[in-house]
């Protein structure tokens, strides 16, 4: 991200934004445009007919530019994945499409317990 950030950044900065935006709908997606797992992630939410907020950090890892990337970056450290998408339900992370918290997005589905957090979110 340095070399596509250009820059520093304040770290805190991005991390409360990220805070604020990850609560700013009942379920929010980090997502690349042209990345598979974003698009599926997408995918499997408009199955449900779920409200969603879909943040587009850019087309691809390379070319996110400068906020973009420092959001990668910073998702990164506060979560422990630093590929998209990040799913948010109800404010709390829940992983990428099969990474992360119990099996991510994938997992609740395998489990099904996805309709249920999304209706405990107010997202259905």
């Amino acid at each position: 991200a340095a070399i596509t950030n250009l820059g520093s950044y304040d770290e805190e900065e991005v991390q409360e934004e990220i805070s604020v935006t990850a609560n700013s709908a009942p379920v929010v997606v980090y997502t690349y445009g042209l990345s598979p797992f974003s698009t599926e992630t997408l995918a499997v939410l408009e199955s449900t007919g779920c409200q969603f907020e879909n943040v587009q950090l850019g087309l691809e890892w390379f070319a996110l530019g400068p906020k973009g990337s420092a959001t990668r970056v910073e998702l990164r450290k506060m979560y422990g994945q630093g590929s998209l998408p990040h799913v948010f339900i109800g404010g709390e992370w829940v992983g990428g499409l099969a990474t992360g918290g119990e099996g991510g997005l994938a997992g609740l589905v395998e489990r099904d317990e996805l309709v249920d957090k999304l209706r405990a979110a107010k997202a259905l």
